[in-house]
């Protein structure tokens, strides 16, 4: 993340499998019919809609016996509608 970064949410807890399951089903079905989803903090809602050229990044990696997995998606609002490769 560089330096002029702005992070507006952040949550980290744990969870079953089948909880992760659920919750990413659920973004993906948010994604796929209405083109976005929202995350709640307290008070604060965002409202995550990627738009534009997008971009879909997957990590797998290990370190000693941990493990981790990340998914990330990334965007540009406003350029065209194509796949940033």
């Amino acid at each position: 993340m560089s330096s002029n970064s702005t992070v507006h949410f952040y949550s980290e807890e744990p969870k079953s499998t089948k909880d992760i399951g659920e919750f990413l089903k659920m973004i993906g079905e948010k994604l796929s019919n209405e083109g976005s989803f929202s995350l709640q903090q307290g008070e604060t809602e965002h409202n995550i809609a990627p738009s534009g050229a997008t971009k879909l990044e997957l990590k797998y990696k290990t370190k000693q016996d941990k493990h981790e997995f990340e998914i990330e998606i990334e965007w540009k609002p406003g350029s065209d509608d194509v796949i940033i490769k």
